[in-house]
């Protein structure tokens, strides 16, 4: 990704964007970390995270826990 100078608003600017190719970074770096595996090795038993999907549904949210 070409950087260029930063705008106005102080934040940077890029002419290209290559959306897939962050992602594979990301996604990359999540697998060398272990990041995934963290987040529930270091989360105590008793303190369950919830993760929701999307806006509320007419009859509730549905919400999937791990």
């Amino acid at each position: 990704m070409k950087r260029k100078d930063s705008n106005a608003s102080g934040f940077p600017e890029y002419a290209m964007m290559d959306l897939p190719a962050m992602e594979k970074e990301i996604l990359t770096w999540w697998e060398e970390n272990n990041v995934f595996e963290k987040s529930i090795s270091t989360r105590p038993d008793d303190k369950r995270f919830v993760f929701f999907e999307g806006p509320p549904s007419a009859n509730g949210c549905r919400a999937f826990t791990t």
